[in-house]
């Protein structure tokens, strides 16, 4: 009969030393079963639900192997990320190395006096023949009074083993260790933590609080909790913000003066709402590119848009459900995405499957010419989202009610098991099922084609309407160019003045028909005295030459829309709009 022990003694081991915090350096040991007479250990160049190769190898050092008496053995690097060992006819050979951890972001690691965090993509090796294996981590040399959050469990009889399934249970479950703030809360019969470093403002028993009841609100659109414990580790950085979903386990990173005023905060929300629906939509249910992962390479998948554009929806929508922001909130943050995508024109260039494919080489490796050639999948993505939604509530009134929710339980049931992924041209026909409806017209525009999203008609069906915001100043002329803090230009707007004028990203402002530019205010200030039309001089340094360009301005485009009632809409979309948002028509807008 096989022992626990005996298991966790055959698994993979390592040992993650805190020793050399001060110097931001982790210690590892890592302790592999060798079968032959070489072993190739390698380290992820990517992290799943971070879609860019982030070569994490770079940050590895000092590394050797020696057998179980301490002789060394031959290292050779056969790649970027892989080490391979002569093992010399040994059954377990030790591998020593230091990893450099000073990124405070979701997806690396950080070391420090006063904490410890790690993503375990940047920090373990990895034996592609044993990654079904169980995997054990030990951490050594934490100071004391440190405790440790984590997604793993500690293994009965072991009490300083962290027991991970495989190792890509091991990947998806990150530390923090140190002396962070814990705040217990219960949901479903579940236990859940949420884990604060950082000084700020956040009342984390308050946050606490509010993230039970989003817990709530997703456990019951998906009929229960898919794991038996959940972590939320938050960290506090200024000017931080994002995340990052794991199986049982969140990263936050958000400003320490989040809670300052009420529109930080429920960013905030709506970010660990984001992190925690992401339990459902790609850890279980996603796409089969998606898993099982291979970390050498990236990988491609058409359904990012559903991966994360849907997850974009649903965040804000479950704290609509939770009553932690008001319909009228819910509408004004529409109007402000609807805002943003209208002021993207790449949104013309490329789809939102276009979109998902090139993430890896496009989303997180923006340029000057980034806003010109691509659009977020997050952003469109979410819109695409709630106006399928919405499409699918006005076709289905007939027909028994349907909405998005039906779509995400279907997935959840058909495609939630580790093998049973869905392929990108499976979700259409999966929609449509559930609905009732060809939904083609939809797809093609909406999805795969790069046309104007119809806002009006789903809209209206539930008693709303896109309305153009009156200019909170007056307008004057519109350049169609970003400058930074030095007047140097960062961005060409496609078709605007600037670019039929032959400005380019990198141009510094001198002076604008002879008034000298000291900023972007002072720019904004003389474009204001000027109107669509008249021709203005720009003086500039290109590569340190002085030049002079003739540029003729515009009216700036509409920069601000709004979604407010529709005047005398009918009982069925009045109707509609409370099935939608949980409340009475018309949303008190001011």
């Amino acid at each position: 009969m096989t022992t626990l022990a005996t298991a966790i003694a055959s698994s993979v081991e390592y040992r993650v030393s805190l020793a050399e915090r001060m110097r931001h350096q982790y210690l590892v040991q890592a302790t592999f079963p060798c079968d032959g007479p070489t072993l190739d250990l390698r380290l992820p160049v990517w992290t799943p639900g971070s879609y860019l190769i982030r070569e994490y190898q770079r940050h590895v050092q000092d590394l050797i192997a020696v057998d179980e008496h301490g002789q060394p053995l031959n290292v050779n690097k056969i790649d970027k990320a892989t080490w391979r060992v002569e093992c010399a006819g040994q059954a377990r050979v030790l591998v020593h190395y230091r990893v450099y951890a000073h990124e405070l972001t979701v997806r690396t690691g950080h070391i420090d006096g006063s904490h410890a965090y790690w993503n375990g993509a940047m920090l373990f090796l990895y034996d592609e023949a044993r990654r079904s294996s169980p995997h054990v981590v030990r951490v050594t040399d934490i100071p004391a009074g440190w405790r440790t959050s984590t997604g793993l469990t500690l293994a009965t009889g072991e009490p300083d083993a962290w027991h991970a399934d495989d190792y890509d249970h091991l990947v998806d479950a990150p530390f923090e260790i140190g002396t962070h703030a814990l705040h217990e809360f219960t949901v479903g019969g579940k236990p859940h933590e949420l884990a604060i470093w950082g000084a700020g403002d956040i009342d984390g028993a308050q946050l606490a609080g509010e993230l039970a009841r989003i817990c709530a609100v997703q456990q019951e659109l998906f009929g229960g909790a898919p794991y038996e414990r959940y972590l939320f580790i938050l960290h506090l950085v200024p000017g931080g913000y994002g995340g990052l979903e794991h199986r049982n386990s969140s990263t936050l990173i958000a400003s320490p003066f989040a809670a300052h005023t009420p529109a930080k905060y429920g960013d905030l929300l709506e970010l660990a709402s984001h992190e925690f629906f992401h339990l459902w939509n790609v850890k279980r249910i996603r796409p089969t590119a998606l898993g099982p992962f291979d970390y050498t390479r990236e990988a491609h998948t058409r359904s990012l848009w559903v991966v994360e554009g849907w997850t974009s929806y649903y965040d804000r929508l479950m704290l609509r459900r939770s009553n932690l922001i008001t319909p009228e909130r819910y509408l004004e943050k529409l109007g402000e995405e609807l805002s943003k995508l209208a002021s993207i024109p790449g949104r013309r260039h490329q789809s939102v499957e276009e979109a998902s494919f090139d993430a890896w080489i496009k989303l997180y490796r923006p340029d000057e010419n980034t806003s010109n050639t691509t659009v977020s999948y997050y952003l469109k993505g979410s819109l695409v989202a709630l106006l399928l939604d919405l499409e699918i509530r006005r076709r289905t009134r007939t027909l028994g009610a349907r909405t998005l929710d039906d779509v995400m339980r279907a997935l959840w049931h058909g495609h939630g098991a580790p093998d049973r992924g869905y392929r990108d041209d499976e979700i259409q026909p999966l929609t449509e099922r559930v609905a009732g409806v060809s939904l083609e017209d939809f797809f093609a525009r909406s999805v795969r084609g790069r046309d104007e999203l119809d806002v009006a008609g789903p809209l209206a069906s539930v008693g709303l309407e896109l309305r153009a915001a009156a200019p909170e100043e007056p307008r004057g002329a519109w350049l169609g160019a970003s400058v930074n803090g030095e007047c140097r230009v960062t961005e060409i707007t496609e078709d605007g003045p600037a670019q039929a004028a032959g400005l380019s990203p990198g141009d510094v402002l001198a002076a604008l028909d002879g008034w000298r530019l000291t900023d972007d205010d002072r720019l904004k200030a003389l474009l204001a005295r000027r109107g669509a039309g008249e021709v203005s001089r720009l003086t500039l340094f290109r590569r340190d030459r002085l030049e002079t360009i003739d540029v003729t301005l515009a009216a700036p485009p509409v920069s601000k829309w709004t979604v407010v009632p529709t005047e005398h809409a009918p009982q069925l979309a009045q109707d509609a709009y409370a099935a939608w948002l949980g409340a009475a028509w018309p949303p008190a807008i001011k």
